[in-house]
């Protein structure tokens, strides 16, 4: 009986969401609530890193290893190419958009990779 009561709560609350998209004014009247949504808190990269061009630096990094190179090795590259920091709370962060870099840069066949270190960090070479 329970389960049946809670299937109607559920079909009730679909039939207001509808009767809301096409009456703005009209208040459900005790309608299951719905579900709070989490705010997206999204960190911003510090200005130092944000203006660093991460495809063009992860090229760069790349063509002067000249050795297959993992994605954090990169970062950390680029990092130290520009007198940054290579260790910290922004690094982290800053790995992930040079891992965005490089994806987009093998879509583009200008990157390609080679293997893996540990089974799960990607090694990338220039592709010729």
């Amino acid at each position: 009986m329970t389960a049946r009561i809670q299937t109607i709560n559920g079909q009730v609350a679909a039939i207001d969401q509808v009767i809301a998209i096409y009456d703005p004014a009209y208040a459900s009247q005790g309608s299951a609530p719905t579900k709070p949504r989490r705010p997206k808190v999204s960190q911003q990269l510090p200005p130092e890193f944000a203006r660093i061009n991460k495809s063009e630096a992860s090229l760069a990094a790349l063509r002067d290893a000249g050795r297959p190179i993992s994605t954090a090795d990169c970062a950390s590259a680029v990092a130290e190419r520009h007198g940054l920091p290579g260790n910290g709370p922004a690094m982290s962060l800053f790995v992930t958009h040079v891992s965005a870099a490089l994806n987009i840069l093998s879509k583009r066949n200008r990157v390609r990779r080679v293997g893996t270190v540990d089974g799960r960090k990607h090694l990338w070479e220039i592709a010729a």
